[in-house]
């Protein structure tokens, strides 16, 4: 799947952005409302697999049609949401790389009195991991067709003090599961002990406290809890087992009542069972800044710092993130966005010369809003990575033509 901005950084600004929105339209059926919508992209894509240089590289046109569809109704008040979305990418000149993944999804915020809110939400993913990504970095052109899996999630977030209370806390609780389809074609290319430990599940559960400090800044207490569990372990002496603990202190603020803030700093530990394995212990942020100078121009810049689970031969990732990002509408129709991504991924252990990336990413795009129904656009994307391992660099450009269709 093409994704027009970072995939790595997931901004937690809540921003309705300064472009005019296309407000979907909808079919009314009693009290649900059907919502469907039409993505669609023609892209041309440089380097398909992820080649290094010395590599064969793939070039190829490609077309993604992502016909979705929403049911919104309210129950006592409150909005529930199910939805689907199917993908289908069509590759012009590589048809081992085509791919079909399906998207499920129900979420809904319930307001029980002025105190208590509870939101949930739960996603099933049917989905890929294009040649040369996550498990065939520097080996897309061994496989015959895209990695598949399936993944589950679900998350429940319950909130006790008012708005306008001086505390506020929030209690969170999540379970996550992937499952890859081990099947001969990927088994074939890299032996089955490297595939064995891929199966994985995280429970997780955390608090927040939010002190009012000010009208719009909250002082913010932030603890969480992951147990990462995996079916089978590669090394049955040493399996990739972990807990890990993550503490954060910091600022929450609304600068208007379309961007919030928050700076977070603290301690994350990550504790294996297996004896051999190398825990970390060190320094994790969570940074998310908004500003907009005017109506219609808005600046973000995020940055992390975290751990990761491993996709190689390593005990986990630690991976730092940067990225700035402009919205700007130049009028009420014509918006453009601009996103530069730096994301320095270290992978640790006991072994020797492991792997050290550095990814950089930068897309701009442009969309037209024709009608109320219709917004047309397009976008350049560049990812850029180099490594110490030269089977891992890569160089790839995306140009696209997408369209966005409604009732």
């Amino acid at each position: 799947m093409i994704k027009r901005t970072s995939s790595v950084v997931a901004l937690s600004l809540v921003a309705s952005g300064v472009s005019q929105a296309q407000e979907a339209g909808k079919y009314h059926m009693g009290s649900v409302d059907l919502i469907p919508v039409l993505n669609t992209e023609l892209l041309h894509i440089n380097n398909v697999t992820y080649a290094n240089d010395s590599a064969s590289e793939v070039n190829s046109w490609v077309s993604i049609i992502s016909p979705e569809l929403k049911a919104v109704t309210e129950i006592a008040g409150n909005e529930i949401e199910l939805g689907y979305r199917l993908q289908r990418g069509d590759f012009y000149s590589s048809q081992r790389d085509n791919y079909t993944d399906h998207f499920l999804h129900a979420d809904g915020d319930f307001i029980i009195s002025d105190r208590n809110r509870f939101s949930a939400r739960a996603n099933f993913e049917d989905g890929h991991d294009d040649r040369g990504r996550v498990y065939s970095n520097g080996f897309g052109n061994e496989l015959s067709e895209p990695d598949t899996y399936k993944k589950g999630s679900i998350d429940g977030l319950y909130s006790y003090g008012a708005s306008s209370a001086s505390g506020r806390v929030e209690l969170t609780a999540g379970y996550e599961l992937i499952k890859y389809d081990d099947r001969e074609e990927v088994l074939g290319f890299r032996d089955s002990e490297f595939l064995d430990y891929r199966d994985r599940d995280y429970l997780r559960y955390g608090a927040a406290f939010y002190y009012k400090v000010a009208p719009s800044t909250d002082l913010v207490l932030d603890a969480t809890r992951q147990e990462i569990t995996y079916d089978e372990a590669a090394d049955p002496a040493n399996p990739l087992d972990s807990v890990e603990n993550k503490v954060l202190a910091g600022l929450s603020w609304n600068t208007n009542s379309y961007t919030r803030s928050y700076a977070k700093i603290g301690y994350k530990q990550k504790k294996f069972d297996a004896a051999n394995r190398e825990d970390f212990s060190g320094v994790a942020w969570e940074v998310g800044m908004a500003y907009k100078p005017v109506s219609y121009s808005q600046f973000r810049l995020s940055t992390t710092a975290d751990t990761r689970e491993t996709n190689g031969l390593a005990d986990y990732i630690r991976s730092r993130t940067y990225t700035l990002n402009w919205e700007h509408s130049w009028v009420d129709r014509l918006s453009t966005n601009a996103e530069i991504a730096f994301i320095a991924d270290d992978y640790e252990g006991q072994a020797a010369n492991l792997r050290e990336d550095d990814t950089t990413r930068f897309s701009v795009g442009m969309d037209y809003m024709f009608r109320r129904w219709i917004t047309l656009g397009v976008y350049y994307q560049l990812n850029e990575r180099d490594s110490n391992r030269d089977t891992i660099d890569f160089d790839r450009d995306v140009i696209g033509l997408t369209a966005k269709v409604t009732l």
